[in-house]
């Protein structure tokens, strides 16, 4: 048998195979270089759109602000309205109670004439019936009568101008309560509404 001969392999050359690593190596720097910069544009697109979207956000935080500083505002001079008509309303209320309680004096005072009243009469009943003595106590409680009876119209006098200051007082009360309405209207649209 002749002997075969194995072609020996050759040997590569160090040089060729720096060269291939390098070329991997500078292959991979450019794929991470190209995959980096898209990413570094894709974020600084970001960032441009964050910037547009503060610069907006800002300037709604500062319209809101504006809208806000109005409403309070707003607020306190409906709130100072409110507090003078809670004092208008707390003064006429210390003006109906004093009309009331004077009505109630005269009230007491025109029962104190009906009962002086019902007394003369009694002894009028008594006068007819009696001497000349009588006669002259009669005439005296006539005029005690006519006396209470001026005492009585004067005190019907006090009570009608006491029932139209309690008019005016309910007619003022009842402006007030509008005007307070009024307010809470105002108060409510001045709120900011809720978002959605």
């Amino acid at each position: 048998m002749s002997e075969t001969t194995l072609p020996t392999p050759q040997k590569k050359n160090p040089a060729t195979v720096i060269v291939i690593v390098l070329l991997a190596i500078a292959i991979a720097i450019v794929v991470v270089a190209v995959n980096l910069g898209t990413t570094v544009r894709h974020l600084n697109v970001q960032v441009a759109e964050n910037k547009v979207e503060l610069t907006q956000a800002h300037d709604q935080t500062a319209k809101l602000q504006t809208q806000l500083d109005a409403a309070t505002a707003g607020a306190t001079q409906l709130q100072a309205q409110l507090d003078a008509s809670k004092a208008g309303l707390a003064k006429l209320q210390a003006q109906l109670d004093a009309a009331k309680a004077g009505s109630a004096k005269l009230q007491t005072q025109a029962d104190e004439s009906k009962a002086g009243l019902a007394k003369l009469q009694a002894q009028l009943d008594e006068a007819t019936a009696g001497s000349v003595k009588l006669q002259t106590q009669s005439d005296e409680a006539k005029a005690g009568r006519a006396k209470l009876q001026a005492q009585a119209d004067a005190s019907k006098a006090e009570s009608a101008q006491c029932q139209a200051q309690l008019k005016d007082a309910k007619a003022q009360i009842a402006d007030l309560q509008a005007k307070l309405a009024q307010a809470q209207g105002e108060i409510a649209k001045l709120q900011p509404k809720p978002k959605r």
